[in-house]
């Protein structure tokens, strides 16, 4: 199973609560991941090399690193589905669990919208 690295849009409080139900979820901005005002290649480079999948809004330049870059999965999320709210987080964590505990994480090489997944 392949763990998830929420990208630094996302609280460490994200991961935490993912965590709390059992699965394999860090957050870039997470002091001990030691990522944060990395740039997006580090961030995917980082996440390849332990195997986990990026979760992020940041279409625009994960989209252009996807194809020239190995990686272990990406995830895109729709900023306007999934809001950084109160609400929209929760959102969130309930679509990353249900396809955390469905085992229907991208393979990897893959870039899927978390709609799409569900």
């Amino acid at each position: 199973m392949t763990g998830l690295l929420l990208d630094e849009m996302y609280p460490p409080s994200a991961a935490l609560r993912l965590r709390d139900l059992g699965h394999d979820v860090v957050a870039v901005l997470e002091v001990d991941v030691g990522l944060a005002g990395r740039s997006d290649e580090d961030v995917l480079a980082w996440a390849t090399r332990i195997g986990r999948c990026v979760v992020t809004e940041n279409v625009r330049d994960f989209a252009r690193l996807a194809p020239v870059l190995p990686h272990a999965g990406i995830i895109f999320v729709s900023a306007k589905r999934f809001p950084r709210t109160r609400n929209g987080l929760a959102l969130l964590d309930t679509a990353l669990h249900d396809l955390l505990a469905g085992r229907r994480e991208p393979p990897p090489g893959a870039v899927v919208w978390l709609g799409a997944v569900e």
